[in-house]
């Protein structure tokens, strides 16, 4: 009979018991060993330990003595016997799986480090063979490690290294295979790199882990080694899962069962993982923030004196790590100290202080929200781990455009001059027309800069929109004085084109950083295309002309959109594709033109399908103008990949295509592209911070993918992202009071974190969040919202239920039948209706006091489930409730 292992808390007794027989006899160790008391677990344990050291030989180092770990510390402290052996037996020619042998490449804590060529025929490569030491060679280990296999299989990025193949070798010790990679550690390959190349490998090691923690896997083991950069400058992250395989307390539903010690190294360890709490992803993060501090210095944020491993815990949980900018240049070990500690001085401080906060809930929320504070602290913006105050934001702002501070410091000035001098000009207009002409030309200038420019430049900093608004209404008055001669200046008529199209732009509802102020952007665009034939002689190969006109075109066919009229809106969107075609023939191009034809293009493709608002349901047509329309995006990534509106539209089409796809039944293939729809926006957001408009793109397909996982049964990812989007649009309206239409989008975005946190047993959180949800449809009497009318009181009746208020539960599922039944007999071909009815009905059937009006309404859900499969595959969640619904009604 195969004994369990012995239990982590008792390691202790085993590492006594060990050392009170292990200089006896054999009769008298087994003498000792029965008197002890043991349980058969420990006493197994210490058997095999005291044959390891038998077959060894017991050195005076200790048998128990902690290997050396590969940064010259030992284990944790207190860390389980594990009976290394100082070598391994020699392995060359030896074929582990198709895999030969060839050479040993190193030794460290766990083991030993072999290259090995491929030798089975199969192809021609190299690995890295890790053969673990002595001690980690239970049954356990080798089952944790195929199971790892199986979850890191689908870790596919550029800056992680694969994990091949595991297995046993011949001497019974478990071995990995990983992708061969040729490199030196990131600490010694950044030693002497100017600091924003320290910077770009460091964030290709973030993207690495970010990515990880998305598929919910942690590294647990951030350290130098562990990081290889190679010759060309490339970042490959070492030994993913390895420490979650060799972790003695993670259960086999990968969360911890107790406290104690685990696997890590110490000086990069965090807090919790010395104190073997639970880890997550601010473990990470918090050995990110190690690491960093080290490329940036040279030296460790703490424990610079530690000699033992213990010491390095200590200092991980009681020393403070040092400001990087007050390190004095005797102890910084980086060759050009004098220099990088002035840079590290403000946004570098925080961001690693905020990284190392030994507090969890004090660090980044996330890896990608460290990598964005890096990335908006190479590109000048504010970062988050900073106060933002005005004079911060103000600085970084001038930081960042010198020129255009200047330029607008003079335009308020000319402003204010040439409204004084317009007012003279008035006076005496008889006896100076020329200067009175002049003046127009000055004035219509300043008018188009603080439509175009002034207005932007303010636009997206927290508080900027209220100043937009102002702005641009006391400058609509102004235009619409100059409109008057635009009719016999063909000049005027396109800068006054132009002036109104990016008004209306900014007024529009289409995204969260515009006023919301639909009429006025249904009068100002209407004036813009007046004028755009008028200005056309004169402008036609200005590309910022054609761009603004196709920006006029694409707001009417959005208006039309919004009134019902379908076609008409597709008709100008077509019309603004073909003129940008034109324009591109005859030379008129350039980044901003190609960016409006994608823009054509992605809407073209909304109007043939898409979901929520009006479309025409033509699927086909619809994926074809999104495949049409990707190329042009990644094309202009590729040609200027600091612009976030490119990666912003790529999430755009990925999030499209996603929801065109569910609509045809395909949910599987529409997850994937739902996360890269919150990546891309992800994406824009590292290049423009302190874009407000950006976290409510990221909160938006966040709350898209979380509907089609609800759909997926995969409810724990659907809460994650639901949370995101909610905490974004809070935060947004936190940040700044002011964009009306950010209220609206959280309180749209209620009803399906409601239902993930339904899905995951969070009923008493659910409650108010799905009334808070409601209140947007609360008048709704058709269409879409007559439909998510009716799934919120059926969510609504569902939290009720689950909270035992039967009595209101059965009051608000029967309102929810009455709404979907109502939208249902509208809109018989609507798939999402059918469902949510079915559901409703399946609801009420548990609800129903009597069994023959339950089986009524489970027969009607099985009948629009059914008609539903007719038309698409039902979704797995429609699956499972149809076989819960038959197996009831048997």
């Amino acid at each position: 009979m195969t004994l369990p292992p012995a239990d982590p808390a008792d390691w202790a007794q085993v590492r006594a018991l060990f050392d009170q027989v292990e200089a006896l006899n054999s009769t008298a160790r087994e003498a000792a060993l029965a008197a002890s008391g043991a349980s058969a677990a420990v006493l197994a344990e210490v058997r095999s330990l005291l044959a390891h050291a038998d077959g060894a030989g017991s050195t005076t180092g200790g048998f128990l003595a902690p290997a050396a770990a590969a940064d010259g510390l030992g284990a944790v402290p207190g860390a389980p016997p594990n009976a290394p052996s100082d070598q391994q037996p020699g392995r060359e020619g030896q074929r582990l799986g198709p895999w030969r042998i060839d050479g040993l490449l190193g030794r460290g804590g766990m083991g030993e480090v072999w290259g090995a060529r491929r030798d089975d025929g199969a192809y021609d490569g190299r690995a890295a063979i890790k053969v673990l030491r002595q001690g980690l060679d239970s049954q356990r280990v080798l089952e944790r490690f195929a199971q790892e296999q199986r979850v890191l299989a689908r870790l596919n990025h550029p800056h992680i290294a694969h994990l091949l193949d595991a297995g046993r070798t011949a001497d019974g010790l478990p071995y990995f295979v990983m992708e061969a990679v040729a490199g030196q550690p990131i600490d010694a390959a950044c030693a002497g790199l100017p600091l924003e190349q320290r910077l770009a490998l460091f964030l290709q090691l973030a993207d690495a882990v970010a990515f990880a923690h998305r598929q919910l896997l942690l590294h647990r083991d951030l350290k130098p080694s562990n990081v290889l950069v190679s010759a060309e400058g490339q970042v490959k992250l070492l030994d993913f899962g390895i420490a979650k395989a060799l972790d003695p307390l993670e259960g086999s539903d990968g969360h911890s069962t107790l406290a104690g010690e685990r696997p890590f190294t110490p000086h990069y360890a965090s807090p919790e993982q010395v104190r073997g709490e639970p880890v997550g992803t601010g473990t990470d993060i918090y050995s990110l923030g190690v690491l960093l501090y080290i490329l940036l210095t040279g030296i460790r944020p703490y424990g610079r004196e530690a000699t033992s491993a213990a010491d390095a815990a200590r200092s991980v949980l009681h020393d403070e790590p040092t400001r990087p900018s007050a390190l004095s240049p005797g102890l910084a070990t980086d060759p050009q100290w004098v220099s990088t500690r002035k840079r590290l001085e403000g946004d570098l401080d925080n961001i690693l202080l905020k990284a190392l906060d030994k507090r969890v809930s004090h660090r980044y929320a996330s890896v990608d929200a460290l990598a964005a504070d890096i990335r908006a602290h190479l590109a000048g913006y504010p970062v988050s781990a900073r106060a933002q105050g005005w004079g911060y934001l103000a600085a970084k702002f001038a930081q960042r455009n010198t020129a255009l501070v200047a330029v607008g410091a003079l335009g308020v000035l000319a402003l204010l001059g040439g409204m004084g001098a317009t007012a003279w000009q008035a006076r005496e207009a008889a006896r100076s027309r020329d200067a009175a002409q002049a003046s127009l030309v000055q004035t219509r200038q300043i008018a188009r800069d603080i439509v175009l420019r002034y207005a932007d430049a303010i636009a997206y900093l927290p508080g900027g929109m209220q100043l937009r608004r102002d702005l641009l209404k006391d400058t609509a008055g102004h235009l619409d004085r100059l409109a008057a001669d635009a009719p016999q200046d063909p000049a005027l008529a396109g800068d006054l084109a132009v002036a109104y199209a990016r008004m209306a732009d900014q007024e529009a509802e289409n995204h969260g950083a515009n006023l919301g102020d639909a009429d006025a952007a249904a009068r100002h665009v209407k004036k813009a295309l007046a004028l755009f034939p008028l200005g056309e002689t004169v402008h036609a190969n200005q590309p910022l002309f054609i761009m603004w006109w196709g920006r006029a075109m694409r707001a009417q066919a959005n208006n039309l959109r919004g009134a019902g009229d379908v076609a008409g809106a597709l008709q100008w969107r077509e019309r603004q594709r073909d003129m940008l075609i034109a324009a591109r023939a005859r030379g008129v191009d350039n980044l901003d033109v190609r960016s409006e034809l994608g823009s054509s293009l992605v809407g073209i493709g909304q109007i043939y399908d898409t979901v929520q608002v009006a479309s025409l349901n033509r699927p086909a047509e619809a994926l074809k103008a999104f495949e049409q329309a990707e190329p042009v995006y990644r094309q202009l990534v590729a040609d200027d990949p600091k612009d976030f509106t490119y990666p912003y539209q790529l999430g755009t089409i990925a999030g499209a295509r996603m929801l065109v796809l569910v609509k045809q039944g395909r949910l599987a293939e529409a997850a994937p592209l739902g996360r890269q729809a919150v990546q891309h926006r992800r994406d824009a957001l590292a290049l423009a911070p302190d874009n407000v408009a950006l976290p409510d793109g990221i909160a938006t397909e966040s709350n898209n993918l979380a509907t089609v996982l609800l759909d997926l049964n995969q409810p724990e990812e659907a809460l994650e992202r639901s949370t995101e989007a909610r905490q974004l649009m809070l935060a947004l309206e936190r940040q700044d009071p002011s964009v009306p239409t950010w209220p609206k989008r959280r309180q749209g975005f209620a009803l399906h974190h409601a239902r993930a946190l339904l899905a995951n047993g969070r009923t008493a959180e659910a409650l108010p969040i799905v009334r808070e949800g409601m209140v947007p449809m609360a008048g709704a009497t058709q269409g879409g919202g007559l439909r998510r009318r009716g799934l919120g009181h059926a969510v609504l009746a569902e939290a009720l239920a689950g909270l035992g208020q039967l009595g209101d539960a059965r009051s608000e599922v029967g309102t929810a039948l009455g709404h979907l039944r109502s939208f249902v007999q509208a809109q018989p071909a609507d798939l999402d209706g059918l469902i949510y009815l079915a559901q409703a009905e399946a609801l009420a059937a548990r609800l129903a006091t009597d069994a023959s009006t339950g089986a009524a309404l489970r027969s009607q859900a099985l009948l629009h489930l059914d008609q539903a499969a007719a038309r698409v595959p039902l979704r797995p969640s429609a699956l499972k409730l149809r076989e819960q619904l038959v197996t009831v009604s048997r």
